[in-house]
């Protein structure tokens, strides 16, 4: 833990929280009123170092998300709710803090947007699921092509919308993994660099 986190936790009076945590590999329901009421960003490095201790820096990603949901995996945004994005990056922290040791906690970014899942990797986040779209929000087909480079070499779509995920995942200092629907797992490298003509 960073001196930077430590002080923060500790002046939001959540350090308590922590150390029960700690103790316990859970959180006593008494601290949820502290929890909401806590400096969101001071939360959201509480929620951070315990997703770090916890469940380490990979990040499973689905894309599709998957058709079922299993029980140990907290979902956000949760159905029938409407949160801003600062609520539902509140939600996200405390589920972590206050939810099963070593949780999957998952933010589809189709429902809030893939701007508020990356930041929600800062608040406890540990997986990510949505469909692959355009930036106007339309879906990408499994053969669309797109430009891809300084010289606009075509790509499946799909291919380089996963680089571009796995890239933002990445400058959270994370490490992206793409789960298929059989459940294998897929890597996605950088996109190598462009080369100059001669």
């Amino acid at each position: 833990m960073t001196a930077l986190v430590q002080r923060a936790v500790e002046e939001a009076g959540l350090s308590v929280v922590l150390a029960e945590r700690r103790r316990a590999g859970a959180t006593d329901s008494g601290h949820l009123a502290l929890l909401r009421d806590a400096d969101l960003l001071a939360l959201g490095a509480l929620a951070d170092l315990v997703r770090a201790e916890e469940v380490g820096a990979e990040v499973r990603m689905y894309v599709p998300p998957p058709p079922a949901v299993a029980e140990d995996v907290l979902v956000f945004p949760a159905g029938g709710r409407v949160l801003t994005g600062l609520e539902l990056l509140r939600e996200i922290a405390i589920s972590r803090v206050t939810g099963p040791h070593a949780a999957r906690v998952r933010v589809d970014w189709t429902g809030c947007g893939l701007e508020i899942a990356q930041i929600a990797l800062g608040f406890g986040a540990n997986e990510l699921a949505g469909h692959l779209s355009t930036k106007i929000g339309a879906l990408i087909g499994e053969s669309d092509l797109t430009g891809v480079g300084r010289k606009s070499r075509l790509e499946l779509a799909t291919v380089a919308k996963k680089r571009e995920l796995a890239a933002f995942v990445r400058r959270a200092s994370r490490t992206p993994v793409f789960v298929l629907a059989d459940g294998r797992r897929e890597t996605i490298e950088e996109a190598p660099p462009m080369q100059e003509a001669t």
